[in-house]
Formats: structure tokens, C-alpha cells, sequence
């Protein structure tokens, strides 16, 4: 399973980059905070301004989502399969919290992401190494 330390770094509007790349392998990086758990091994993330990246996760239903504290000097990378879906329950769940925080805002979708690889990124010894394979 995914470690709390790692888990506590992902959601609750913490910053977090996603990044994708289309069909031809270009890559593209955004920053995120609209993100929640959904499992133990899921997370939702809310779409108001995507462009590139919503059109990447269609293309190729994979992406990285990467986190980093500095007075904490964690760094988690997580690697998975991506959906983008504008509807349904992960839609709902995403739009319930959007709405507590800001009234009357919607999504234009969702992308959910089922991690497959967590690694560490924290400067050191263990700096890339695989630390969870679901």
C-alpha cells in the first residue's frame, strides 16, 4: 500500500505537479490543487483550466503526479493509468468539494488516476527508487 507520508503529500489542496505527454511523446507539466483521494490506491483531479493536459490524458491515458516540501525535504513521484471523464461518481465526488470551497464553480471534467508506482525523490542514496508497485 501507499505510505501515509507519501499520501499526506497528495490532496487537500496541496500543490502538486501533473505531468503527461501526447501520442508523439511531447511532454507537458501543470501544476494541480483541485486533487482527492478516492482509495487507497486512486485519486480524483478537478478540471477547471485544463487544456494540453486533459487532450494528453485522452491520447494516452498515462501520467505522473509529483510532490515536493522542502521544510519537510519529502519528494514523492506516482505513476499511473488516467482516465478524463465528465461525469459519474468520481465526477460528483470531485465537484461536492469544489462547491464547499467555491459556490457555485463546476468542473468541466475529472481526470482519475489509479497509481500503479510510487518512487523516491528525495536527494540521497534512495533518490529514484521504486518504494510501491501495485
Amino acid at each position: 500500500m501507499i505510505p501515509p507520508e507519501v499520501k499526506s503529500m497528495f490532496g487537500n489542496h496541496q500543490l502538486c505537479w501533473m505531468a503527461t505527454a501526447d501520442a508523439s511523446g511531447t511532454p507537458n507539466v501543470a501544476p494541480m490543487r483541485q486533487v482527492w483521494w478516492i482509495d487507497e490506491r486512486s485519486l480524483v483531479i478537478g478540471d477547471m483550466f485544463m487544456k494540453t493536459t486533459a487532450v494528453n490524458v485522452q491520447a494516452t491515458g498515462r501520467m505522473c503526479l509529483a510532490a515536493h516540501d522542502p521544510e519537510k525535504e519529502l519528494s514523492w513521484k506516482m505513476m499511473g493509468k488516467a482516465a478524463y471523464v465528465t461525469d459519474g461518481p468520481h465526477y460528483d465526488l470531485a465537484q461536492a468539494n469544489l462547491e464547499k470551497k467555491s459556490p457555485g464553480k463546476r468542473f468541466k471534467g475529472v481526470v482519475v488516476f489509479q497509481i500503479q508506482a510510487v518512487y523516491d525523490q528525495m536527494p540521497g542514496p534512495n533518490a529514484g527508487r521504486q518504494i510501491v508497485n501495485l
